[in-house]
């Protein structure tokens, strides 16, 4: 008999069916026995009266892995309006020992180390599940959006032959007789790629070997990167992220309102027109004014406390948990020109939402004598971005990029204190299990 997914049994009410999945709860009383049986597309009840097959629920475990026939009739006490009666059960895959956390519970009663020592079974919980589809949701709407705007996805490598980005933060690894890097950041596969195809992004894991034991801090994180050429200036990056955050939303609300409500959580309030903008200067002084914190000689950059306080003035000014936070200290990296304005700035930009960094950018160099001159100024060998300087020294347009960090925009939605409730498998100074 072919498999009938759980929520297409409501279609076959009166018909003798067969469903597979998880036992993911078992009601025993005495001569008739409750299964909540969980599949990828929801639960159902299983009734169990037959004697004998009632004894083959006997030592099992949750998890077991079940094949149940049976027919398909109305229940007015469950969520799916029916359930499955007269069953007759087949263990596929059985439980060896009780597992070590009760997942299928409403909330798993565990610290964040135990669920995370014992992800494979954390991740059966159905409110956690929901994070990590609001999660996928994410990832789709962002391919979706920039499509929509003409950007071709791309895959960029993870192994590189020079640090990305330079510095020393760097995973060195061996490769064959010589040195390789896992990659910091996906940025000059994809300035080189505008050479070809003027809107681009990618997807991927980078890598930060930073020593911090932080809430905010991975090791390892997912990037979310777009580059577009022929820009005139920020605004026109910013309308392409500002589309792209409001897909994002608009997506989540229509496929993942019972996830959140699952968290009793909200959506970051978006404004109704454009992102409010400010310089880093004036964020400065707004947040001495609030908080007595003197902002005298400090270099042009946020610290953490700075963002959050700016977050909630852009909830009383300006009505929205969204803002974007513009010319950061000068000489940011290398690729970043400086304002001409005043040479003290970078032509860079950050959007804060609910008081943290959910994406960073700049105006980038296409010419090539000025890239040849700031890698030298700041100390680097131009002959490890060899093939990065091809692309401008046989011609591109002025450009810009961004990008969003996957899990720190997750964590922020559900209201997260550590970033690693928003990671599937979290790497950082200690954790590289499971």
């Amino acid at each position: 008999m072919e498999r009938t997914l759980t929520k297409d049994c409501k279609k076959k009410i009166g018909k003798k069916v067969l469903v597979k999945g998880w036992m993911y709860q078992l009601r025993e009383l005495g001569k008739i026995n409750f299964i909540i049986l969980w599949d990828r597309s929801g639960y159902i009840q299983i009734v169990v009266q037959d004697k004998k097959e009632i004894a083959k629920l006997k030592n099992l475990h949750i998890g077991t892995v079940l094949g149940v026939t049976g027919e398909v009739k109305k229940s007015a006490q469950t969520e799916l309006g029916v359930e499955i009666a007269n069953s007759q059960l087949e263990v596929l895959s059985p439980v060896h020992e009780a597992p070590p956390i009760e997942y299928n519970k409403e909330s798993i009663k565990a610290n964040q180390n135990t669920i995370l020592n014992y992800r494979p079974l954390s991740i059966r919980n159905e409110k956690i599940r929901s994070v990590f589809r609001v999660q996928a949701t994410i990832m789709e709407a962002f391919r979706d959006s920039l499509r929509s705007q003409e950007f071709v996805e791309f895959r960029c490598p993870v192994l590189m032959g020079s640090p990305s980005e330079g510095g020393a933060d760097v995973f060195e690894v061996k490769y064959f007789d010589r040195s390789a890097y896992l990659a910091q950041s996906p940025q000059l596969y994809k300035q080189i790629m505008l050479g070809a195809y003027e809107r681009v992004f990618t997807l991927l894991p980078v890598f930060r070997a930073e020593k911090h034991h932080t809430s905010r801090h991975l090791t390892e994180i997912t990037h979310m990167d777009a580059e577009m050429a022929f820009v005139e200036d920020m605004d026109d990056v910013f309308v392409v992220v500002e589309q792209v955050v409001r897909d994002i939303f608009g997506a989540i609300e229509k496929r993942n309102s019972k996830d959140l409500k699952r968290w009793n959580v909200s959506l970051p309030k978006l404004p109704k027109g454009r992102f409010p903008r400010i310089k880093i200067r004036e964020v400065l002084e707004i947040v001495e004014k609030r908080t007595g914190k003197s902002a005298k000689g400090k270099k042009l950059d946020l610290e953490p406390e700075d963002e959050r306080e700016i977050g909630k003035w852009a909830m009383e000014e300006h009505d929205t948990d969204f803002l974007w936070v513009t010319n950061f200290f000068k000489d940011k990296n290398f690729y970043t020109w400086n304002n001409p304005d005043d040479p003290s700035e970078s032509q860079s930009y950050d959007l804060i939402c609910r008081g943290i960094e959910w994406l960073s950018g700049t105006i980038r160099i296409e010419k090539y004598e000025k890239l040849i001159d700031n890698i030298k100024k700041q100390k680097l060998n131009a002959d490890q971005f060899e093939g990065y300087l091809q692309a401008f020294k046989y011609g591109m347009p002025p450009e810009a990029g961004f990008s969003f960090g996957l899990e720190r925009i997750t964590q922020k939605i559900f209201d997260f204190d550590n970033i690693r409730s928003a990671t599937l498998f979290p790497r950082d100074v200690e954790r590289l299990t499971p």
